[in-house]
């Protein structure tokens, strides 16, 4: 759950870079791809803002993929950015241990930072997407249909000790249980959620406890910013009256109700607020 904000880009760099440790990883490798745009007459201004469309999630993890690959190519005395496609197959070769989904992101980070091959990038090099095929077909991904976890018997945990009386409990347990219900009914990713707050400027309820709105911090910008953030609108479970003992202990799994305590005791320091 990292930082979701946005982060500059350095654009100075350019050339065969060693690896570079894991703290500079990333400004490397951002900086190496600047360079390169600016290279094909394209304004700073213009090249900021193409480095911009990737989330700082998924630049970190390329800058991680990258920073292997030139290691690995390091050790073979090969140039990362402009050396030929069979060297990145000897290298996807050399990683062919790890799954199909996986390779795609080593390729997709190659991509970000090498050099066009016979004016094709690497991941539309024929070798390579031939390459991905056979993987698929030799190790395919197994799915397990069975799940890890029992909903039920976590859902009923909820329902006592430690996490009830809702009243009396600890912000810690209150934080854990507003957090794990908020993800099992909003479905959100983690970096949407993590963006979230029971704050008084971020949190409404329709009249008579029925909805609860939970509205992102402000300056907030999901992974895909394709639409301004949407509020998480949560509906009331078992609201009372109570007609039957059922509709009182599942009410103690009522998200508005956790959100309702979280805003009154959690203090902003609290991963919930």
């Amino acid at each position: 759950m990292g930082d979701s904000r946005q982060e500059g880009s350095p654009l100075t760099g350019g050339g065969y870079h060693p690896a570079p440790p894991p703290g500079d990883m990333e400004a490397v490798g951002v900086a190496l791809e600047g360079a390169q745009l600016l290279a094909s007459s394209l304004s700073t201004e213009v090249v900021e803002t193409i480095l911009q469309s990737r989330a700082p999630s998924t630049r970190k993890l390329y800058a991680l993929k990258w920073k292997l690959f030139t290691s690995w190519c390091g050790d073979h005395q090969q140039d990362p950015v402009n050396c030929p496609v069979g060297t990145v197959l000897e290298f996807l070769c050399f990683s062919t241990g790890l799954s199909y989904s996986t390779l795609k992101v080593y390729v997709a980070a190659i991509f970000a930072y090498h050099a066009p091959l016979g004016g094709l990038s690497v991941g539309k090099n024929p070798l390579v997407t031939r390459f991905l095929c056979g993987v698929l077909r030799l190790r395919p991904p197994v799915r397990s249909h069975v799940p890890t976890w029992d909903l039920a018997v976590v859902l009923e945990a909820l329902c006592r000790p430690p996490f009830e009386p809702i009243e009396e409990i600890s912000v810690r347990f209150l934080t854990i249980k507003t957090a794990l219900l908020l993800a099992l009914t909003s479905l959100k990713r983690v970096g949407d959620l993590q963006a979230l707050s029971v704050a008084p400027s971020h949190l409404n309820f329709a009249p008579g406890m029925t909805k609860a709105f939970l509205y992102p911090r402000t300056g907030y910008v999901p992974k895909v910013p394709t639409t301004a953030p949407q509020p998480a609108v949560l509906q009331a479970f078992c609201p009372p009256p109570f007609r039957e003992p059922d509709q009182q202990k599942h009410n103690c799994m009522c998200l508005d109700v956790s959100c309702m305590y979280a805003g009154r005791l959690c203090p902003q320091s609290c991963p919930v607020a």
